[in-house]
């Protein structure tokens, strides 16, 4: 699933886009071939650990962990970013220097609406959840916290693996909305970017998250 992330992405690299633009190529029969075939491992292989880890010893107490790490992570690189944003484009608008680092530039050629400061926002984000998580079932359930056995540092490790697995996941299905020339992957959620956007970044974190409880 790794090398289907990699390839799924490796089209955005500035020294890939002469062939991604010229559709004649047999390249690009590759690139689209492989644009389908990443559709039915991401959406399959995602939900079959997502299934793994609900049936999993004390799955609920998993699945919220991973669902709370990973839509938090969504919500601080949203809101993080937007905050920083105004701010961005003033700085811009004063600077005669408006060149992108290749980080950013490879984001947007991505999704055009993605910054550093939403990657950023992720980042941190993730931690954070991952540690405060297991205080909501201390007053419910004492057999829920893992203080022996996942010690805080630990927790803020998963949170940060999970966010950048997070992340990957949303880029890589931008890039196939990107390569579609969609700007939405459905009409069922409007305003939301479709029913898969609401997934992108639960179902590439549920396979770390799977075989980090497992082990």
């Amino acid at each position: 699933m790794a090398s289907s992330f990699a390839l799924r992405l490796l089209p955005h690299l500035p020294t890939c886009q002469k062939v991604v633009k010229s559709k004649q190529s047999a390249e690009y029969l590759y690139l689209t071939i492989q644009h389908y075939q990443f559709g039915l491992i991401y959406l399959s292989i995602g939900f079959h650990f997502v299934l793994q880890i609900a049936a999993s010893n004390r799955g609920a107490y998993h699945i919220g962990n991973l669902l709370f790490v990973v839509w938090m992570s969504d919500t601080g690189a949203l809101i993080f970013g937007r905050i920083m944003k105004s701010t961005e484009q003033k700085h811009q608008a004063e600077s005669a220097d408006n060149r992108k680092g290749f980080c950013l530039e490879f984001l947007q050629s991505i999704s055009p609406g993605k910054t550093m400061y939403g990657l950023l926002g992720a980042i941190i984000t993730g931690p954070i959840s991952a540690m405060l998580y297991p205080m909501a079932f201390a007053s419910t359930n004492d057999e829920s916290l893992e203080d022996e056995n996942n010690p805080l540092v630990q927790r803020a490790t998963l949170g940060f693996i999970l966010a950048i697995t997070g992340i990957i996941g949303d880029l890589a299905e931008s890039s196939v909305k990107r390569l579609s020339t969609k700007k939405d992957s459905g009409k069922l959620l409007p305003g939301h970017g479709g029913v898969v956007d609401r997934f992108d970044s639960l179902l590439s974190s549920a396979v770390v998250y799977y075989y980090w409880v497992s082990l």
